[in-house]
């Protein structure tokens, strides 16, 4: 049960709604819609040699790894005229041992417009991250064309070109373009190396325990408590949102990814993200306390969109007079899946005493210091008894 999109091949990314494969068996990257049917599948121009373990999206170009000899191979495709073309190839070897990778890149959007022949351009949001060397994708245009130029170099808001775009655009036409993989290394105790997307050079390796045994990550525009350009990855059944300049993190979220004896992990094989949709591959998932297990791989889905995720409840004092007249203090602490408090969310509570009551129903998280606590009292009844109360709260949006 739960199966959709039916992978025989343990990698996947997400194209404008079509969830992409590579098959290594067929040469070919498989195009699928979420009920596991095959829209189009594209050949390639160059035959894989092994398992592709990873697959990735910058807005232009697939990037695919592969395990070989002593190392890991990061290639760089496009499809043109529905032929995948191999366009670059990079070897990490040796000591690479790797099942996770991703590639950092950028969506903008040209500030003014150009003619044919303009050698500089633009950009809205992201000048100061476009350096010498990259390439940027224009387009498409009111033409539905496109096209790659080189940077020759910066300065202030000025990205002058190598040459002269052949085609005219508008302000707010698309630029796509990238700059760094990202590649997650098991070997020895754990390492996260940084790498020019253009070279294959290593810029950067950051040794720590805890980029070891990642199986899969991503690069995505998400909002955590802010919109953040993020190095997403998971780390045992946390899902981490990396700054890529402090490797401090944005957040962390908690994932359902145990089996039903909530100590088996179920391993994420590859993950997508589109808008605040989180999609990890899977060959089995926990459902309603169920384990489902799956002849092939497919997605489980997350959400970024914080919601009600765990609650606590306690009362001071524990033991009241049965009087009528004593209150015990209850509080409700309500957190979201990032183990931060929710605010502004109704609690409702009920107790088993005939005569005892609640003084505040529902009552509501705090709004100003989002701490998740939502307070009310009880009202001693005047029977000694045990008395049970419960707290539930509400998402309603």
């Amino acid at each position: 049960m739960y199966e959709n999109i039916n992978f025989r091949k343990a990698n996947m990314t997400i194209v404008d709604g079509y969830f992409y494969m590579l098959d290594d068996d067929w040469d070919e990257l498989v195009q699928k819609i979420d009920d596991g049917s095959v829209s189009f599948s594209y050949p390639l121009n160059s035959l894989l040699t092994s398992v592709v373990t990873s697959l990735e999206h910058d807005g232009i170009n697939f990037w695919s790894m592969q395990d070989i000899i002593g190392g890991v191979t990061i290639k760089r495709w496009q499809i043109e005229n529905n032929v995948v073309e191999l366009k670059d190839t990079f070897n990490f070897t040796p000591s690479f041992d790797s099942d996770a990778f991703t590639v950092e890149h950028y969506h903008d959007t040209l500030a003014s417009g150009i003619t044919a022949g303009n050698d500089v351009i633009y950009l809205n949001s992201y000048t100061s991250l476009v350096a010498s060397g990259i390439v940027l994708t224009l387009g498409p245009n009111s033409s539905n064309q496109y096209e790659e130029v080189n940077v020759n170099t910066v300065s202030g808001s000025d990205i002058i070109l190598i040459s002269g775009t052949q085609n005219s655009y508008d302000s707010g036409d698309s630029v796509n373009f990238y700059n760094h993989i990202w590649i997650f290394n098991n070997y020895s105790t754990g390492s996260l190396h940084k790498v020019d997307a253009y070279t294959g050079a290593n810029l950067n390796t950051y040794n720590d325990a805890e980029y070891d045994s990642i199986t899969a990550c991503a690069f995505a525009r998400v909002r955590v408590s802010a919109t953040v350009d993020t190095l997403v990855y998971i780390k045992s059944t946390n899902l981490k949102f990396l700054n890529i300049n402090t490797l401090f993190t944005y957040g962390v979220m908690t994932i359902d990814n145990l089996r039903s004896d909530n100590v088996t992990k179920i391993v994420v094989y590859d993950l997508a993200i589109c808008g605040g949709n989180i999609y990890r591959l899977q060959k089995e998932a926990t459902y309603y306390g169920v384990n489902n297990y799956w002849t092939n791989y497919s997605y489980v889905l997350s959400t970024t969109r914080r919601f009600v995720d765990t609650v606590s409840i306690s009362a001071y004092p524990v033991i009241l007079p049965a009087n009528s007249v004593n209150v015990a203090k209850v509080t409700m602490l309500v957190n979201d899946q990032y183990g931060d408090g929710v605010y502004n969310k109704p609690v409702f509570f009920e107790d088993d005493d005939p005569v005892g009551f609640m003084t505040i129903n529902p009552a509501y998280t705090d709004y100003f210091f989002g701490t998740g606590e939502a307070i009310t009292y009880y009202k001693a009844g005047v029977t000694t008894r045990t008395v049970n109360i419960e707290g539930t709260a509400t998402q309603y949006d």
